[in-house]
């Protein structure tokens, strides 16, 4: 690891974390929090050894993942790689929003700390100016209560760690420009974050959802083009429904499709 970004400190996030539940949540944080030097994956750690409101840290993974089965390059290098652990009770409906909700999460940590220009690119990944800054993991156990939200940041990204990435990518470093910043406050920024929302989950109101989402999609209103039961569609994003699918406007209207049903392709500027 680079010397400027020092080893995350379980005892110092966890002090903080505590202060700031006995200050704005409704219950005091008495959960655990483990921060590792190395790990094969904090999802499937908190998978494993998870209970409500746990965090699981580390340095580095040796078999980090993304979406649709890809590998998400977890050098050690200062990124941030963090899993959260909750549980919501089946009858809650809308629990198919809640990575669309971590991402929302994660994009106002990083307002919180001065980034500017971020937004959420459905379904799963934050980006800055176009390019991927970070991305969200759900993963669920336990008949579908148990949840695990893992979150991938790029805060550095070394030429070694660039060239396996098959995709444009960006760091905080370059995102945050000259602005100095802590590695272990953006952690805790975005455990905070986290938590809010985890407590607020089972009362939102889709009105809400919708007026948080549509502030950082990137999406919102521009052409993509997508492929669909071996088909090439383009259309216009038009908003979420309230199963978290991505309304598309098509010639016959409006259809909805879930992150199982499409890729979507680099949009259009307009």
């Amino acid at each position: 690891m680079t010397a400027k970004y020092d080893a995350l400190n379980a005892e110092r996030i966890s002090a903080a974390i505590q202060q700031f539940s006995k200050e704005n949540l409704q219950s005091p944080y008495t959960s655990k929090i483990s921060c590792f030097e190395t790990i094969d994956s904090t999802n499937t750690w908190l998978l494993k050894n998870g209970k409500h409101g746990d965090f699981c840290l580390s340095e580095t993974q040796t078999a980090g993942r993304g979406r649709r089965e890809n590998q998400w390059v977890s050098p050690q290098s200062g990124n941030i790689y963090l899993s959260f652990c909750c549980y919501f009770d089946s009858n809650i409906q809308q629990r198919s929003l809640l990575g669309l909700i971590a991402g929302i999460a994660v994009a106002e940590a990083l307002q919180d700390i001065g980034l500017t220009g971020h937004g959420l690119k459905w379904p799963n990944d934050i980006f800055w100016k176009d390019k991927k800054l970070g991305g969200i993991l759900i993963q669920t156990a336990e008949n579908y209560e148990k949840f695990v939200i893992g979150i991938g940041l790029n805060v550095s990204l070394p030429k070694e760690s660039r060239v396996k990435i098959t995709q444009q990518a960006v760091s905080l470093e370059e995102a945050l420009q000259a602005k100095a910043f802590d590695r272990e406050t953006v952690v805790i920024k975005l455990l905070q974050r986290l938590l809010l929302h985890a407590e607020m989950f089972a009362d939102l109101s889709f009105q809400a959802f919708t007026q948080s989402w549509q502030r950082w999609d990137i999406l919102h209103h521009r052409e993509v083009g997508f492929q669909h039961q071996n088909q090439e569609i383009t259309g216009r994003v038009d908003g979420i429904d309230e199963h978290g699918r991505i309304g598309i406007l098509l010639e016959s209207g409006i259809e909805y499709f879930s992150a199982a049903d499409i890729k979507l392709k680099k949009p259009t500027q307009t």
